[in-house]
């Protein structure tokens, strides 16, 4: 992996900003820090650009001239970053970090991993580094697989997971089997363990960046000790989110199957 560049969420403003893309910039400073006035816009930006200066990336004579005072490759690079038109999203709350895989040219990939929404990490990969990257991110072990463990929820039950005084009522309400129930009380105690909430690797293909992302596919997904729980989906069931407990090997294979979708959505562009 070829590191291109450590920087803040201001610092990547700042560059964004400049390089024909304000709206962007200001969207990504409001979701991080909120809503700014203009007058705190600006002090942001101007105590940034003497950060980029001090990383030889802004040159304040450009500035004075009016022309744009980021070098070569910062341009080009934030060029590629904000028109790439297809990304991979996977979530880590635990860690409070995001991994974010932007198609960049070719065969390369642009890895991003934003650290507590203050710190962005890019280095350049290639697809087929993909599976690894993601399995790496995630590093989930287990202390040793549990066996099969299913269970089916419709998709009301599905949203109301995030909220621990539906669960009761859900398993309460819910024809399950002896065994499907033990499975659901085993995937329970993982989803308290990580505050109710599921984790989730998303699949986008951004058609304009003036419009929203198109997300074609979504995995929801729950480390444990004992595994890892899967999330999809069953065609004409009544409870079509259909949750079983992968080891090591399926998920290797599920992450597989992400790259090579990948691959092949960009070989069809």
């Amino acid at each position: 992996m070829e590191h291109l560049l450590t920087c803040t969420t201001e610092e990547l403003a700042l560059m964004m900003a400049v390089s024909d893309q304000p709206k962007m910039a200001r969207g990504m400073m409001d979701e991080s820090f909120g809503k700014k006035t203009e007058r705190e816009w600006i002090a942001i930006m101007e105590a940034m650009s003497h950060q980029l200066i001090m990383k030889r990336m802004w040159d304040p004579e450009k500035e004075k001239n009016d022309e744009n005072p980021l070098n070569e490759e910062v341009r080009s690079f934030i060029d590629k970053y904000v028109h790439s038109e297809r990304m991979i999203r996977c979530s880590n709350l635990p860690m409070q970090s995001v991994l974010m895989l932007h198609h960049y040219e070719g065969d390369q990939w642009l890895f991003h991993v934003i650290d507590r929404d203050i710190v962005h990490e890019f280095a350049l990969l290639e697809s087929s580094e993909i599976k690894a990257t993601i399995r790496d991110f995630y590093g989930i072990e287990y202390e040793s697989y549990a066996g099969e463990q299913t269970f089916d929820l419709t998709y009301r039950d599905f949203d109301r997971l995030r909220d621990p005084k539906k669960v009761d009522k859900i398993q309460r309400k819910t024809p399950f089997t002896e065994s499907e129930e033990h499975s659901f009380e085993l995937f329970t105690e993982d989803l308290k363990r990580f505050d109710w909430t599921l984790f989730n690797i998303s699949n986008f293909s951004i058609h304009s960046r003036e419009d929203q992302s198109f997300a074609e596919n979504i995995l929801f997904f729950l480390p444990s000790h004992r595994g890892i729980w899967i999330s999809e989906h069953q065609e004409e069931q009544d409870r079509p989110a259909h949750f079983y407990l992968a080891d090591y090997e399926e998920w290797d294979t599920i992450l597989q199957g992400i790259q090579d979708f990948v691959e092949l959505q960009t070989q069809e562009a």
